[in-house]
């Protein structure tokens, strides 16, 4: 996974049906984009023959404290296409703790 700086509360957002699966908002999920601070790339899962697109993984915190991990695609005008957000899994830890001071 390599980190990436980029200001995403600028871009526009879209949510892909999986987005919500999880029970997380779409305002939980815009908190995150917008306060994350760092953004890491993750390739796409190779065992998924139509995701060729990498992953934008922002890690971070919702209003109230809840640490989160949203996953987004750019998508073909330049806006973030939200297609995973849930509830930080330990694989995403260490990122997440890196993370912690570049939010804004």
């Amino acid at each position: 996974m390599s980190d990436r700086s980029a200001n995403v509360s600028q871009k526009r957002v879209r949510f892909a049906r999986s987005a919500t699966k999880h029970g997380i908002s779409k305002d939980r999920i815009r908190h995150v984009i917008a306060h994350c601070g760092l953004i890491f790339e993750e390739s796409a899962p190779t065992r998924d023959a139509e995701a060729l697109d990498d992953r934008l993984v922002c890690l971070g915190d919702d209003a109230d404290g809840t640490a989160l991990e949203v996953m987004a695609v750019e998508g073909s005008k330049g806006e973030l296409v939200v297609i995973h957000a849930m509830e930080l899994r330990a694989k995403y830890r260490d990122q997440y703790e890196e993370a912690k001071r570049w939010r804004l």
